[in-house]
């Protein structure tokens, strides 16, 4: 007897034996069960999943003459017939090569008749999508309202080249491509009927590479057992189906991470001078750096399909690594799919890649970001006054700061925090003099007087005005009116009410220029006074006018001679 493949020798003869189709195989039961089967029914899906081996089920349970509960007996004749594709009253139609209206007639005159030997006569028509458009039309009103004893069955892969007109009449069922779990069971119990050993990493790559059809999976797994001798190692499937080895992922990331020229100079030519696919190399990254992430999160090895020393790998690798480096190595991979489409040297400019890759810095993350900017804007620029040297370096140190008691809770922790990372600021007056913050009040030193802030006022809002000019044409309507200590009030007037608003949206940027005029921190509070308004100066006496036209300018005169005009008041 000749060899049967396995896709053929282990299809599936009954609604039970279909993998990973468990919504379909559940309401068609349910639909024999109830007696509430279709005229017509269109299933669709990725290649490989099942779609003509269930409408051959659906023919074997409508026709089988001892068929319980939808499952046939697959004993009797008319089964076996079915099974063989010999049944008269079973008619498998490819629409690749019967796609003509002609065809489509000559099958509406064949379901006017009464099958010969079963129940009904059905009609199989597979990629039912290669039909013409004169054919779907021809066979609209027979799919509509067949005869009682026709059914029809149509399969496609493209749903979307089929009219909505068809589908609209038939009862549609959409198939899921199978997981990669679901085809690995399936896979072992095959091997144990053939006697075959094979590892769950051998398994896992098969179904990988099947991508998610139990047919190309099963003929994978026949090539795979002929190449070996009864024992199926990884080593021998990634050799046969083209699986990249682990091993140079590995080593591909960890030079990475590392840094290391030398072992990624290796890896790179490792790759190059093997068969490697690039879309296949690309492919294997991603699984690569995705389980990475995985290991990375909380329960997430739980998704890691692999065996338990390449998951503890994972594991104990991703503890080197910072997830936001791999989310930045992840988008630069995806870019780089792009633009390799267009590349006649796709292979050179991965390995650029990879070496941009080795130049990448530490991420930035949010927290350093914010902690960066926070010791930026709570250190401000010394300003130059008549202390000594030793008095500046007392008061500076970050012992005398913490312990002053003007010093606001907000400006003392930085600095505090800065004391604890150098520890020895108060030794080096050069130290010193880069901690750039703001004179912090004391009781010691004489409190801010009005007229203090007078004397500065018209130097801080040239400053305002060369910096931010918005700002500064509304200072310039602005002046101090009373101060408490370190806060001083500021009354605008002559202005609408929204430009106090603009000067609070900006208060800290005011206040930070203000407090190096007066080398201290201080707070502002923006009064508006809708009743002073701001006038321009004017003279009691009414302007001088004239009615000699000799004094008027020449120009004027020749005008008023040549126009025969006269200067109105």
């Amino acid at each position: 007897m000749s060899y049967k493949v396995l896709s053929l020798k282990y299809r599936p003869q009954s609604f039970a034996d279909l993998a990973g189709q468990n919504h379909v195989t559940t309401t068609l039961t349910n639909a024999f069960k109830r007696d509430r089967v279709s005229q017509a029914y269109i299933l669709t899906g990725p290649r490989g999943v099942g779609k003509t081996t269930t409408a051959r089920v659906i023919a074997k349970a409508l026709n089988c003459l001892d068929v319980e509960n939808a499952t046939p007996c697959n004993s009797c004749e008319t089964c076996k017939e079915i099974t063989d594709g010999r049944n008269i009253d079973v008619l498998e139609i490819d629409g690749a090569s019967n796609r003509g209206i002609e065809e489509i007639r000559n099958l509406r005159e064949q379901i006017k008749y009464a099958p010969m030997n079963a129940e009904y006569k059905i009609f199989i028509i597979d990629e039912v999508h290669m039909l013409t458009n004169q054919a779907f039309n021809a066979l609209l009103r027979t799919l509509e309202e067949p005869p009682s004893h026709g059914k029809f069955i149509l399969a496609t892969t493209d749903i979307h080249k089929v009219p909505s007109t068809i589908i609209s009449r038939c009862q549609r069922f959409d198939f899921n491509r199978i997981n990669e779990k679901i085809i690995s069971d399936h896979l072992l119990k095959i091997t144990k009927n053939e006697n075959i050993d094979i590892d769950g990493e051998s398994l896992y790559a098969i179904s990988s590479k099947a991508d998610g059809s139990m047919r190309d999976a099963l003929s994978i797994l026949d090539q795979v057992i002929a190449y070996s001798d009864g024992s199926i190692k990884y080593k021998e499937v990634s050799e046969i189906i083209g699986v990249i080895p682990l091993e140079i992922f590995f080593s591909y990331s960890n030079a990475l991470n590392g840094k290391d020229y030398p072992q990624i100079y290796d890896v790179l030519n490792e790759i190059r001078s093997s068969s490697f696919q690039l879309d296949d190399l690309f492919e294997g990254l991603d699984l690569h750096f995705r389980n990475f992430i995985l290991a990375l999160t909380p329960k997430g090895d739980s998704l890691i399909n692999l065996n338990e020393n390449h998951k503890n790998q994972y594991i104990e690798t991703s503890k080197r690594w910072n997830i936001n480096d791999i989310l930045r190595i992840v988008n630069e991979l995806a870019k780089l799919r792009y633009v390799i489409k267009n590349s006649r040297q796709p292979l050179i400019s991965f390995e650029l890649l990879t070496l941009k890759l080795m130049e990448m810095d530490n991420p930035i993350t949010k927290n350093n970001s914010m902690e960066d900017r926070n010791s930026e804007t709570t250190q401000k620029p010394k300003k130059v006054d008549s202390q000594t040297p030793e008095n500046s370096t007392r008061n500076n140190t970050p012992e005398s700061l913490s312990n002053d008691k003007g010093l606001s809770k907000d400006i003392k922790e930085p600095i505090d925090k800065e004391s604890n990372n150098k520890p020895s600021l108060s030794s080096d007056k050069k130290d010193v003099q880069d901690i750039e913050a703001p004179k912090p009040i004391s009781d010691n030193e004489p409190k801010i007087k009005l007229e203090d802030v007078g004397v500065i006022w018209n130097d801080f809002v040239a400053k305002i005005n060369s910096q931010r000019p918005s700002i500064g044409s509304t200072l310039d309507n602005a002046k101090p009116t009373s101060i408490d200590q370190n806060k001083i009030t500021i009354t605008i007037s002559g202005l609408p009410e929204f430009s106090v608003e603009n000067l609070n949206h900006n208060k800290e940027f005011i206040e930070n220029i203000i407090g190096e005029y007066l080398n201290q921190s201080i707070k502002l509070f923006f009064n508006w006074n809708s009743e002073e308004l701001i006038s321009a100066p004017t003279s009691n006496q009414p302007p001088k006018t004239t009615h000699d036209s000799t004094n008027a300018d020449k120009v004027v005169e020749k005008i008023i001679e040549e126009f025969d005009g006269e200067i109105l008041r």
